[in-house]
C-alpha cells in the first residue's frame, strides 16, 4: 500500500544506524585497537567497491574501441587465471550469506548491502578480463588507476580477516584473503604483447560500407609520433598548476621514442633565443656592466619567484608544530576530539602547500637560469667574434662559456637560498627554544661545531683535488700518446712496457684518490651520524636539566632539529658557489671589455682619384703608404714589426710575395684582414664589406661533409661547385674518399695535409670575393697537384681576382704582376723580378705521387666505413643490462660487497633502533602518574626503570650507529677505490692487446674516453652516487616499517600508494635516462662549433661571416637548452607527484592520530610515525634521483664493459716455442698468402708466393693500394691469414707467440713512433744495451750521430709524439733504433713526404752498409736508390706481376717497373748504370 504524505513526522525523521548495523558508525571499541566490522562495512568497503566496479565498467568501455592486441601464450594464461579466480570471488559472498542465512546467523542490512556490492564489483570486473584479452594495454597488469584501487581491496580484505578471528566464521575470510592473493601472483609475470592491424575478415566488411560512414572517422593516430609542441604555451593554468603538459613527454619516453633533439619541446616563447641575446646585448650597450644587464633583464622576474620561496619556508615550519598540537590531544577525552581533526588537517595542508610552493619555485628558477644562460653565451660568443686580439685567450673564453657560465647560472638559488637558510636557521633555533628552552643549545652547539670540521675537510679534499687532477692529466698525457701510437707498440711489441709506464703514473693517481676517498667518507660519517648525536645531546642535556620528554614537544623538536641538518650542512656550499660567480661575473666581464674590431677605423676607402693609374689602368683595390703594423697581443710593440711598407695592388693583379723563414709574409697577410694591430701610416682598400678569400698556411676546416666545408652557408651552385672542385684538383680524392658527402673530423684530421689545403682553397674560392689572400698553400701538396691548381686555378679560375700569394713557385713568378720580399718586417721588390725564370729545371721532379693516410703497417681501407664509425658514437637505449651490475660487483668482489651491504643495514637497523627506544621513553614519560619528579633516578612506568637507564640506553645505541656508521663510510670508500684499480688495469690491458683492426675503426678519441670520463666517473662520482643510493634505500624502507610498527593502521595509506610509486619511478626513469642522453649530446655541438670559431676566428672574420656563424650558434644553443629546458620539465613532473603521495602519507597518518586520538595508549609510537611521514616525501624523491643519478653513471661502467669483451689477437700465446737463436738465416717464405683486414673488405693480398735467400736485400714497389704494406702486415701477424703460410728459417709464424715474433723482426714504420722521455728510452724501450752499443748504433749514420748531440746527448728529452724533432729527424731516430735491434729480418715501409734530402741520403748509406746481415724487406715510394737492392717485386691489385733484378726490369721497356721510374722522372738508363 503506498504510504500517505500525511502518516510521516518529518520533523523527527532520523537515520537509525544501529538498526543498519549494530555499533553504527563508531570506529573502535574503547578497549581494542581494533576498528569495528560496522564502520569498515559502511565507510571503508562499500565506498572501495562501488569505485572499482565503476573503473572496471569505464576501462571496459574505453578498451572497446582501443586497438586489437595479439598476446602470447603467457599473457593468455595469466589472464585466464586471473578470470576464474574472479568468478570465484564474486561467487564467495553469495554462497556465504546463504549458509549464513541457513544457520539463522543475525544477517543486518548493511550485510546484503556489502554483498551485493561486492558481487556486482567482481561480475563487472570479470567483463572487464574477459575483453582485455584481445583489447586495452599491451601489458597484462591494465590500468595504473584499477590496480590502486584493486589494492585497496586487497588491504580491507586483509583489515577484515583480522576482525574476524574474534568470529567463528573466520574461515570465509581468509578464503576471500587468498584468493586475493592468488590474484596479486597473476600480476607478477609479464609476457609479450604486439598491437595488431585489423583482421582481412573485417577490412573486407569495411569495403562493402558508405564511403562517408562514421566507421571512417576513426583514426588511428600514433600519439608516440606526435610532435610535442612548445613548452607549457599550449597549456592552461590547471595543467600548468600540476605539469600535466609534461604527460606527453613522459609517454613518449616510455615508449622509447626520445632519440634525437627534436623528439623533445620546443622553446616556449619566453625563451626565444634570438629575443633574449638582443635584449642583454642591448642592456650590456646601455651599460657595459654584465651585473647590471643582467639585473635590468631578469632582476624583477627573479626576486618576485623568491615569495615561493618564503611561502614553501613558512609552511615547512607549520609541519612539526602542527604535529605538536596533534600529539597534545593524543589521550584527552572526547570534548577536545573535534580539534584533533583540524590539526591533522592542518599537517595534510601545509604540506600540500610547502610542495606546490617549492615545485613551482624550482621550476621558474630553471626557465630563468635558462634564460639567463642564453644571454650570458650568446655574449660571450659574439665578443669572441668582435673583440680583436682574442687568440691570446683562447682556452680560456673555452672556459668562459662551459664552467663561468654555469657558475653564474648556479648562482641564482644560491642567491635566494642565501636569505632563506638563515631565516630558516633562526626561526628553526627560536621554535626549538620555546620547546626545550635552553637545553637547544646542547645540539645546536654540535652542529655548529662541525662547520669548521667541514670547512677543514672541504679544503683538504680541494687540495688533493688539484694533485689528482694534475697525476691524472700526467696519466691521460702518456695515456693519448700510447693510443696513438698503439699500432706501432703492438708491431714493437712494448705493450708490457706502455702498460708499465701507464701504471706508475695510475699509482701516483690512486695515492691522492685515496686519500681524497677517505676525506670524504669522513664527510659522509658526520652527515649521517649528525642527526643521532644531535637527538642525544639535545634530549640528554634536556633531561639533566630537569625537564621532561613528553610527546608533543619531544617529536616538535625532532622534526624541527632534522629540518636543521639540511640548511647547516648547506650554507657553506651556497657561500662558496655565491663567490665562485662573483668571480665568474668578473671573468665574463673582463672578456667584455676587450674592445671590438672597427674596420672603418682600421681601413680607409681609397680616394677616387688616387686609386686609377694612365690609360685604362685598372685601379687600385689595395694601397699601404709608410703602413707599420704589430701583433694584437703585442701591447708595448717590443716583438716583431712590419714596418714602413709600401704596397700598390691594382685591380686583376697576381702578386707573389717570397721570402725567408720568420720573414714577416703570413704576418703582411694578417695585417691586411686586420688580424694585426695598424700602428702608424695609413692603409686603404676600395671596399670594406665583402671581405678577402683568405687561406692561412695551416688550413682550418669545420667537422661536418667536405661539401658542406667548401659551400660554406653560400647557396649551392652545382655548375659552380664542380668547377671549382676541378680547379682545386679535389675530384680525384673525392672519388676515392668515396663522395662529397664524407664526414670530416675536428679540423679535417680525417683528410691528409695536402687534401685539408686543397679543401681550405676550394671554400675561399666558391665565395667569389675579389681579393684572395693564399699563404703558402703549395707547399703542402705534391708538384703534379700544385701546377694543376696553379693552372686550373690560380691563372685561369681566378685570372679576374686580385691574388695575393705567399709562394716559392717559379712558375707562379713566371706569371706574377709584382714579386715582394719580406725580410725582417721589411717589404722591396724580389730580387726575381729581374732574374730570368728558366722553366727546364722544373720543380716537378722533386715530389712524386704522394701516398694519403695509410697509417704504419695498417691497411687503407674503405674511407667510408671507417669514417661513419668516426662520426657516430655508440649509444646504448633502454635499461641497462644485468652484465654492467655484474662486470661492477665483481670489481668490487664478492665478500666487500656483501660486508659493505651488511654494514649499510646495521647502520640503518640501529638508526631506527634509536628512533623507537626514544619512542617508547617518551611513551613513559607522558603517562607517567608523577610528571613532577624529574631526576634521573625516577622510576618510570610499570617495568619500574629509571630516567638514567633510558638514557643509558639511548646514548649506547647512538654510539653503536656513530661506529657502525664510520665503518661504513670507510669500507665504502675502500670498495670504491678497489673497483676503479680492477677497472682500469683491465680496460688497459684488454686495449692494449686488442686485435689490430680494433685500432683502425676506432678514433683515438673514443678509446680516450674511456680512459678519462668514463674511467673518472667509476673513480669518483659512481661510488659517490651508490652510497647514496643505497644510504636512502635502506633509510626509507627503515622509515616505512618503523612507520607500519607504530601505527599499523598507516598500512591503509601506505599499501595503495606502493603501485602508483613503482610506476612514477619507472615512467620517470625511462625518459630521464634518454633525455639525460640526448642533453649531454647536445652540449657537445655547441662547445665543438665554439672552438672551431676560435681557431677559424681569422678565416671567419676575413671573409665577412660572423653573422652566419652567430646564427648557427643560436640554433645549436637551442637545441642545448631545449634538453635542459625539457629534463627540468620532467624533474618538477615528478617532484611534484612524489610530493603530493608525500602529503597524503603526511594526511593519512594524521588523519588516523585523530582517530586514535581518544583512546591511544602509545603516544611516543604515534608521534615517531608521524615525524617519519613527514621526512618520507623528501626520502621518496631521495631515492629516485639516487636511482636515476646511479643509472646515468652505471652508463661508464657499461661503456668500459664494452671495451672489457675486445677479443685479442689470434693465438697470441703461441702454440710452440722459437727454436734457440732464431731466426739466424733469416730466409722467409710465403706460400699461397692471401690476407683480409676484415671480414667484408675484399682481400688486399691474393696468393703471394716468394722466397729470399739468406741477407737477401728486396725492394717491393707498387701504386698506392698494390698492397705493399699488406706484404709485412702479414709477415707481423697484423691480421691472420685467410690461407697459405709464412716461414721464417723454415719456423711456421702462425705457431709462435706474437711477443716473440715481433721482437725478433726489425720494423720502421712509415710514421716514424717517438715517445715523451729520454734519448735512451726511445732508442732502447727494454733498457737491454749499454750506452757504448747504443752509440755504436747512433754512429752507422753522421745526421743522428749529430742529431743526438744536439738533443743533448742520450739524456736529451724527446717530447710527446717526439713534436720537438721534425718529421725527418723522427725517422732518424727510428733507423738508429732498428740498427741497435740487429734484427735477422728488416722490414722498413719508407715514409713518404717526412724526408728531407739528407736524411733520404742517411736512409740510402744505411740500406747499402748497415743492413748488410740482415734480410731486408723494404717498401719503396720514391724509386730512386733502388739499385742498391738484391731484387725487385712489383706488386699490382694483391698480386706480384713482376719480380727480378733492378737493372733488368728498368731496362725492360715493356715492364710495369720502367713506366714506374718515367712517371717519377727517372731517366731508366741512370738506374742501369753500375751501382
Amino acid at each position: 500500500m503506498p504510504f500517505a504524505s500525511t502518516d510521516i513526522d518529518w520533523s523527527n525523521l532520523s537515520w537509525n544506524w544501529t538498526q543498519f548495523c549494530p555499533t553504527g558508525l563508531k570506529p573502535f571499541a574503547n578497549d581494542t585497537n581494533d576498528l569495528l566490522p560496522c564502520f569498515q562495512k559502511t565507510l571503508l568497503q562499500l565506498p572501495v567497491y562501488t569505485i572499482f566496479a565503476a573503473l572496471s565498467a569505464y576501462y571496459f568501455g574505453i578498451q572497446t574501441n582501443s586497438k586489437v592486441i595479439a598476446r602470447n601464450q603467457r599473457q593468455l594464461q595469466v589472464l585466464a587465471l586471473r578470470t576464474f579466480v574472479t568468478i570465484i570471488l564474486g561467487l564467495l559472498p553469495v554462497v556465504k550469506i546463504f549458509v549464513f542465512h541457513n544457520a539463522s546467523v543475525d544477517l543486518y542490512a548493511v550485510d546484503v548491502l556489502v554483498v551485493c556490492a561486492e558481487c556486482i564489483m567482481w561480475a563487472v570486473h570479470y567483463g572487464y578480463l574477459l575483453n582485455s584479452r584481445h583489447n586495452g594495454e599491451l601489458s597484462n597488469r591494465g590500468p595504473l588507476l584499477i590496480n590502486v584501487v584493486w589494492l585497496c581491496v586487497v588491504v580491507l580484505d586483509g583489515v577484515w580477516l583480522r576482525t574476524s578471528l574474534n568470529f567463528t566464521w573466520w574461515p570465509w575470510s581468509l578464503g576471500t584473503f587468498v584468493c586475493d592473493l592468488i590474484y596479486g601472483l597473476t600480476l607478477l609475470p609479464r609476457g609479450n604483447a604486439v598491437y595488431v592491424a585489423l583482421s582481412q575478415t573485417a577490412a573486407a566488411n569495411r569495403e562493402q560500407e558508405a564511403l562517408l560512414s562514421n566507421r571512417y572517422t576513426y583514426f588511428q593516430f600514433d600519439f608516440n609520433e606526435a610532435h610535442l609542441g612548445h613548452a607549457q604555451d599550449e597549456a592552461n593554468w590547471l595543467s600548468r598548476f600540476l605539469f600535466h603538459w609534461v604527460n606527453p613527454l613522459i609517454s613518449k619516453g616510455v615508449a622509447g621514442k626520445l632519440k634525437k633533439i627534436e623528439d623533445l619541446f620546443d622553446l616556449p616563447d619566453v625563451l626565444n633565443v634570438t629575443r633574449l641575446s638582443e635584449r642583454l646585448h642591448s642592456a650590456l650597450n646601455h651599460s657595459n656592466s654584465l651585473w647590471r644587464a643582467l639585473h635590468r633583464c631578469f632582476g624583477l622576474e627573479f626576486y618576485v619567484i623568491g615569495i615561493l620561496r618564503l611561502i614553501a619556508d613558512l609552511s615547512g615550519f607549520a609541519g612539526p608544530l602542527l604535529l605538536g598540537g596533534l600529539l597534545r590531544q593524543q589521550g584527552e577525552e572526547a570534548n577536545a576530539h573535534g580539534k584533533a581533526y583540524y590539526y591533522a588537517l592542518g599537517l595534510f595542508l601545509s604540506t600540500l602547500l610547502s610542495a606546490l610552493c617549492a615545485t613551482h619555485f624550482d621550476w621558474r628558477m630553471a626557465m630563468v637560469s635558462l634564460k639567463m644562460r642564453v644571454g650570458v653565451v650568446n655574449a660571450i660568443y659574439r665578443k669572441a667574434l668582435e673583440a680583436r686580439g682574442l687568440h691570446e685567450a683562447k682556452p680560456d673564453i673555452l672556459n668562459l662559456m662551459s664552467t663561468d657560465t654555469d657558475r653564474i647560472v648556479n648562482s641564482c638559488i644560491s642567491f635566494h637560498f642565501f636569505w632563506s637558510i638563515p631565516f630558516k636557521l633562526f626561526t628553526t633555533l627560536y621554535l626549538l627554544y620555546t620547546q626545550l628552552g635552553a637545553a637547544f643549545l646542547a645540539g645546536v652547539a654540535f652542529a655548529a661545531l662541525l662547520i669548521p670540521i667541514n670547512r677543514w675537510l672541504a679544503k683538504r679534499i680541494g687540495i688533493y683535488s688539484t694533485g689528482l687532477m694534475e697525476a691524472k692529466d700526467g696519466r691521460l698525457s702518456a695515456t693519448t700518446e700510447t693510443m696513438q701510437g698503439a699500432k706501432q707498440i703492438k708491431i714493437n711489441s712494448w705493450e708490457d712496457i706502455f702498460i708499465t709506464k701507464i701504471r706508475g703514473l695510475r699509482q701516483k693517481e690512486l695515492r691522492f684518490l685515496g686519500k681524497r676517498k677517505y676525506l670524504d667518507a669522513m664527510c659522509v660519517y658526520f652527515w649521517a651520524t649528525t642527526p643521532i648525536l644531535m637527538c642525544l645531546l639535545t634530549f640528554g642535556v634536556s633531561v639533566l636539566m630537569g625537564q621532561q620528554l613528553i610527546a608533543s614537544t619531544t617529536y616538535t623538536s625532532v622534526a624541527l632539529l632534522y629540518m636543521l641538518i639540511g640548511p647547516l650542512n648547506a650554507f657553506p656550499w651556497v657561500l662558496n658557489g655565491l663567490i665562485e660567480a662573483w668571480v665568474s661575473i668578473k671573468r665574463v666581464q673582463q672578456l667584455l671589455n676587450v674592445p671590438d674590431l672597427d674596420y672603418s677605423s682600421y681601413y680607409n676607402p681609397i680616394i677616387k682619384g688616387t686609386g686609377r693609374g694612365g690609360d685604362g689602368e685598372a685601379p687600385s683595390v689595395l694601397q699601404m703608404k709608410g703602413a707599420s703594423f704589430a701583433h694584437d697581443q703585442d701591447e708595448n710593440h717590443s716583438g716583431f714589426k712590419l714596418e714602413n711598407i709600401n704596397v700598390d695592388i691594382k685591380a686583376g693583379q697576381l702578386i707573389c710575395i717570397e721570402g725567408p723563414v720568420g720573414g714577416g709574409k703570413s704576418s703582411f697577410l694578417a695585417a691586411i684582414v686586420a688580424s694585426n694591430r695598424l700602428l702608424d701610416g695609413e692603409f686603404c682598400v676600395q671596399e670594406l664589406t665583402t671581405g678577402f678569400g683568405y687561406v692561412s698556411q695551416t688550413p682550418w676546416l669545420q667537422r661536418g661533409t667536405i661539401r658542406d666545408n667548401i659551400v660554406w652557408g653560400g647557396n649551392f651552385d652545382e655548375q659552380w661547385y664542380k668547377t671549382v672542385i676541378h680547379a682545386c684538383a679535389l675530384e680525384e680524392d673525392i672519388k676515392a674518399l668515396g663522395g662529397d658527402h664524407l664526414g670530416i673530423g675536428e679540423n679535417g684530421r680525417t683528410l691528409s695535409g695536402g687534401q685539408r689545403a686543397r679543401v681550405a682553397l676550394a671554400r675561399a674560392v666558391y665565395q667569389d670575393k675579389k681579393i684572395y689572400l693564399l699563404d703558402d698553400i703549395l707547399s703542402a701538396v705534391d708538384a703534379h697537384v700544385a701546377n694543376h691548381i696553379i693552372k686550373y686555378c690560380i691563372l685561369r679560375l681566378l685570372k679576374n681576382k686580385t691574388r695575393i700569394i705567399v709562394t716559392r713557385s717559379f712558375k707562379l713568378f713566371f706569371h706574377a704582376n709584382q714579386i715582394l720580399s719580406m725580410e725582417a718586417g721589411q717589404m722591396r721588390p724580389s730580387d726575381y723580378m729581374t732574374e730570368s725564370i728558366d722553366f727546364s729545371e722544373d720543380d716537378d721532379d722533386e715530389v712524386e705521387e704522394k701516398q694519403n693516410g695509410i697509417d704504419s703497417i695498417a691497411n687503407a681501407e674503405d674511407k667510408q666505413s671507417v669514417d661513419s664509425l668516426l662520426l657516430e658514437e655508440s649509444r646504448e637505449y633502454g635499461h641497462l643490462s644485468s652484465n654492467v651490475f655484474a662486470c661492477y660487483w665483481q670489481a668490487v668482489s664478492t665478500p666487500l660487497a656483501l660486508t659493505v651491504l651488511l654494514f649499510v643495514v646495521l647502520m640503518q637497523l640501529t638508526r631506527n633502533l634509536s628512533d623507537a627506544w626514544l619512542a617508547h621513553w617518551v611513551t613513559e614519560t607522558t603517562l607517567d602518574p608523577h610528571p613532577n619528579d624529574t631526576s634521573l633516578e625516577h622510576k618510570l612506568g610499570d617495568a619500574g626503570h629509571t630516567t638514567g637507564f633510558y638514557l643509558g640506553i639511548f646514548a649506547g645505541i647512538a654510539v653503536t650507529n656513530s661506529i657502525v656508521t664510520l665503518v661504513r663510510a670507510f669500507l665504502f670508500a675502500y670498495a670504491g677505490i678497489k673497483a676503479a684499480i680492477y677497472m682500469h688495469e683491465l680496460l688497459l690491458k684488454r686495449v692494449m692487446f686488442a686485435k689490430f683492426n680494433f685500432f683502425d675503426i676506432t678514433s683515438v678519441g673514443r678509446i680516450l674516453n674511456r680512459f678519462s670520463s668514463d674511467t673518472n666517473t667509476v673513480d669518483d662520482s659512481l661510488p659517490f652516487i651508490l652510497n647514496i643510493l643505497l644510504a636512502q634505500l635502506v633509510g626509507l624502507i627503515g622509515a616505512l616499517f618503523v612507520s607500519l610498527y607504530a601505527m599499523p593502521w598507516l598500512g591503509l595509506v601506505v599499501v595503495p600508494m606502493v603501485p602508483i610509486y613503482l610506476n612514477l619511478q619507472q615512467r620517470y626513469r625511462h625518459a630521464s635516462r634518454d633525455i639525460k642522453r640526448l642533453s649531454s649530446n647536445a652540449m657537445s655541438p655547441l662547445y665543438t662549433h665554439f672552438t672551431e670559431t676560435l681557431q677559424g676566428l681569422t678565416t671567419i672574420r676575413s671573409m665577412r661571416a660572423s653573422p652566419r656563424f652567430q646564427r648557427d650558434f643560436q640554433a645549436k644553443l637551442e637545441e642545448s637548452i631545449k634538453a635542459q629546458l625539457t629534463q627540468s620539465a620532467a624533474q618538477q613532473w615528478l617532484a611534484l607527484r612524489l610530493q603530493l603521495l608525500g602529503a597524503l602519507l603526511v594526511g593519512g597518518a594524521g588523519l588516523l592520530a585523530a582517530i586514535t586520538a581518544s583512546h591511544t595508549t602509545n603516544p611516543g609510537l604515534v608521534g615517531l610515525c608521524i615525524s617519519y611521514a613527514l621526512s618520507i616525501t623528501g626520502q621518496l624523491g631521495d631515492l629516485l634521483h639516487a636511482m636515476a643519478e646511479t643509472e646515468q653513471e652505471l652508463v661508464a661502467v657499461e661503456r668500459i664493459n664494452q671495451y672489457l669483451q675486445l677479443e685479442g689477437e689470434q693465438n697470441a700465446e703461441g702454440n710452440a716455442e722459437a727454436p734457440f737463436g732464431w731466426p739466424a738465416q733469416g730466409v722467409i717464405s710465403y706460400t699461397d698468402v692471401e690476407l683480409s683486414y676484415r671480414e667484408h673488405l675484399s682481400p688486399a693480398l691474393k696468393g703471394i708466393s716468394f722466397q729470399t735467400e739468406a741477407f737477401e736485400r728486396i725492394g717491393i714497389v707498387g701504386r698506392t693500394g698494390a698492397g705493399k704494406t699488406s706484404i709485412l702486415a702479414a709477415l707481423l701477424r697484423v691480421a691472420p691469414l685467410n690461407q697459405g703460410e709464412i716461414r721464417l728459417d723454415h719456423v711456421n709464424l702462425r705457431t709462435l707467440p706474437l711477443h716473440t715474433l715481433r721482437e725478433r723482426v726489425g720494423v720502421i714504420t712509415q710514421e716514424p713512433f717517438l715517445f715523451e722521455g729520454t734519448v735512451r728510452e726511445n732508442l732502447d724501450p727494454r733498457h737491454g744495451f749499454y750506452d757504448s752499443e747504443i752509440w755504436h748504433a747512433v754512429k752507422n749514420s753522421p745526421a743522428a750521430t749529430l742529431l743526438v748531440q744536439q738533443l743533448g746527448g742520450l739524456d736529451g728529452q724527446v717530447d710527446k709524439c717526439g713534436n720537438n724533432l721534425s718529421a725527418g729527424q723522427k725517422q732518424l731516430l727510428c733507423l738508429a733504433r732498428a740498427l741497435l735491434k740487429n734484427a735477422k729480418v728488416v722490414c722498413i715501409d719508407e715514409g713518404t713526404s717526412n724526408l728531407d734530402d739528407e736524411s733520404d741520403l742517411c736512409m740510402q748509406q744505411a740500406l747499402r752498409s748497415a743492413f748488410k746481415s740482415c734480410t731486408l724487406l723494404f717498401i719503396a715510394h720514391r724509386l730512386r736508390g733502388l739499385q742498391a737492392m738484391d731484387r725487385i717485386l712489383v706488386l699490382e691489385d694483391g698480386r706480384i706481376c713482376e719480380e727480378g733484378k733492378p737493372m733488368e726490369l728498368a731496362a725492360n721497356t715493356s715492364s710495369i717497373f720502367h713506366d714506374m721510374l718515367r712517371a717519377q722522372n727517372i731517366n731508366p738508363g741512370d738506374f742501369t748504370k753500375a751501382n
